[in-house]
C-alpha cells in the first residue's frame, strides 16, 4: 500500500468516526423583559448581546482520540445586539438557516446572553437546556429567555468594587476579541464595546483598575478598519 494510499484510508476511517451534526441551524426568536431586580421597573437601555458559538474540532489520526479541539478555537454562526425599549423589552428575530463547516456544530448551551446597564452588576448566561443529547442535535435552536423576566441587580458600592465587576464581563466578551479568528467578529456589538471601553476610560483617570477592553485589544484592526472609527458614537 503506497503513503497516499494509506492516507486516504485514514482520513476515511477519523470522518466516518466524526459525530454526526446538523450541517445547518436556525433559532427562534427571543422575546423578553429587564427590571430592576429590588423595584421590578423596567430597565430602559439595557445594552443585550446573544451569540451562538459553533465549537469546532480537527482530526489528529491519532486511533484512540481520532479528533481533537481547533487551535483556531470556535466561531461565532451569529451575533447580534440590541437595547431594552421604555418597557425594559428587548428582541431578537429568528434567523437561519445557516450552514456550519464540516466537524463543527453548535453546542447545548447556546445562545450565550449578555446584559449591561451602567449601574448595574453586569450578568451573562448560557441557555441551559434539560435534555442536553435532543437539544445538541437539534437544527432548530431556541432560548431559555424568550418570555421571561431578567433581573439586574443595581451596584451598591464604591468605584474601586464596580470596576472589580467587570471581570465576567471581560470574559463574557472575549468571543468577540478572539484573535486566533481571523474574523471582525467585535463589529457586531459597536454598543456594548464602546460603552466598556468609555467606562474602562473613566476608571483609568480616577486611577481605578479594569478587566475591560481597550482599543489597542481589539483584534485585527488592519483587515477590520480602525475600532475607534467604528465605535464612535458609542465613544463619546
Amino acid at each position: 500500500m503506497t503513503q497516499h494510499n494509506l492516507f486516504c484510508l485514514l482520513l476515511a476511517s477519523v470522518l466516518l468516526s466524526a459525530p454526526v451534526h446538523a450541517t445547518v441551524y436556525s433559532a427562534e426568536a427571543i422575546d423578553a423583559q429587564v427590571v430592576d431586580a429590588k423595584t421590578n421597573q423596567p430597565l430602559e437601555g439595557v445594552i443585550v448581546v446573544a451569540h451562538w458559538e459553533v465549537e469546532r474540532v480537527v482530526p489528529t489520526f491519532v486511533p484512540i482520540m481520532p479528533f481533537g479541539n481547533d487551535p483556531r478555537g470556535p466561531f461565532q454562526l451569529q451575533i447580534m445586539e440590541t437595547v431594552t425599549d421604555a418597557n425594559g423589552r428587548f428582541h431578537f428575530p429568528a434567523w437561519g438557516p445557516l450552514p456550519v463547516p464540516p466537524l463543527a456544530a453548535l453546542g447545548d448551551r447556546d445562545p450565550a446572553l449578555i446584559f449591561f446597564k451602567e449601574g448595574y452588576i453586569p450578568w451573562g448566561i448560557s441557555s441551559y437546556h434539560p435534555s442536553t443529547f435532543d437539544y445538541s442535535a437539534s437544527s432548530t435552536r431556541s432560548s431559555w429567555a424568550n418570555g421571561t423576566t431578567i433581573k439586574l441587580k443595581k451596584f451598591e458600592g464604591d468605584l474601586q468594587a464596580y470596576a472589580a465587576q467587570f471581570i465576567n464581563l471581560s470574559v463574557n466578551l472575549g468571543f468577540a476579541r478572539n484573535w486566533r479568528n481571523d474574523t471582525c467578529d467585535w463589529k457586531r456589538i459597536p454598543r456594548m464595546l464602546g460603552t466598556v471601553i468609555k467606562i474602562k476610560r473613566s476608571f483609568r483617570e480616577k486611577l481605578i483598575y479594569s478587566d475591560l477592553p481597550n482599543l489597542d485589544s481589539i483584534p485585527h484592526q488592519d483587515e477590520c478598519g480602525s475600532a475607534e472609527e467604528w465605535l464612535k458614537d458609542y465613544l463619546k
